[in-house]
């Protein structure tokens, strides 16, 4: 499989009632931009420890879904661009923008062919949260990422935990070894959003392909564009797997997420 095929299979499975699955969680733009603007920090408070004062930043924000980070940053002075294959996360990004009162620009195109020479560059670019795996290489990722940025900028991944994520299951509080941390094939799963729709809806939905990375995949990916890592980091806790009301005392003693961060 190459990329123009995953990012195809990807962008059909990205198209199929986002929009209503972000209201169902969500609320409406229009609510959920009061919510943002009650507190704008507290969507991007990871980052903002990172990058500091984002006012009058360039921020790129790639597949950034339904645009809660991106109107976060926006609401804290910065000027955002965010780029993701859906459009049903572009209406609803561009709609929940225009109720917090703010602009975003929304490219809805494959990272991959967004064309340097026509963009400016960027202070920040920020690509989180089970996104790595839409990508069949992630080397050419990085080395398109190094020509987006100006001479000072950072670049922040974070995703999850592929020690997590590769191997484990959560069911009713428990935790289920049965996975295979160095697989290479390409998976076929639910859109992340499946089971925000109704029952009848989720059985109609196609399934997204992904390709699961290893932290060292990643890390070598890094050392082998124009990008210089300057930071790594280990975040604990696997709350994220857990539903509500599970124990947590495992989720503890493992790593969520991962971050990684470099500059050119």
């Amino acid at each position: 499989m190459n990329q123009q095929q995953m990012s195809e299979r990807n962008k059909i499975g990205w198209n199929q009632n986002a929009y209503q699955a972000w209201v169902a969680r969500h609320g409406s733009p229009k609510d959920y931009a009061n919510e943002l603007k009650a507190d704008p920090s507290k969507k991007v408070s990871y980052y903002l420890d990172v990058i500091g004062d984002v006012d009058g930043k360039r921020v790129l924000n790639l597949l950034g879904s339904k645009g809660n980070k991106a109107v976060s940053f926006a609401l804290l002075g910065a000027d955002v661009t965010v780029v993701d294959l859906s459009n049903e996360n572009q209406r609803y990004a561009l709609e929940l923008a225009e109720a917090a009162g703010v602009s975003l620009t929304y490219i809805v195109k494959d990272v991959l062919e967004l064309e340097v020479e026509e963009m400016s560059l960027f202070d920040i670019v920020i690509l989180e949260m089970g996104v790595l795996h839409y990508f069949v290489d992630l080397h050419p990722v990085f080395e398109k990422v190094s020509k987006l940025l100006n001479e000072t900028g950072i670049f922040i991944v974070r995703d999850y935990h592929p020690f997590v994520s590769k191997t484990m299951r959560f069911s009713n509080g428990e935790t289920i070894v049965d996975g295979d941390y160095f697989r290479e094939e390409y998976l076929e799963v639910d859109v992340a959003y499946a089971a925000l729709l109704p029952k009848e809806m989720q059985q109609q939905l196609k399934e997204n392909v992904i390709r699961q990375w290893t932290l060292s995949e990643v890390v070598n990916a890094f050392i082998n564009s124009d990008l210089k890592l300057i930071k790594m980091k280990e975040d604990k806790g696997v709350h994220w797997a857990f539903p509500a009301g599970s124990p947590k005392c495992i989720a503890d003693k493992l790593p969520g997420t991962f971050t990684i961060i470099a500059t050119t």
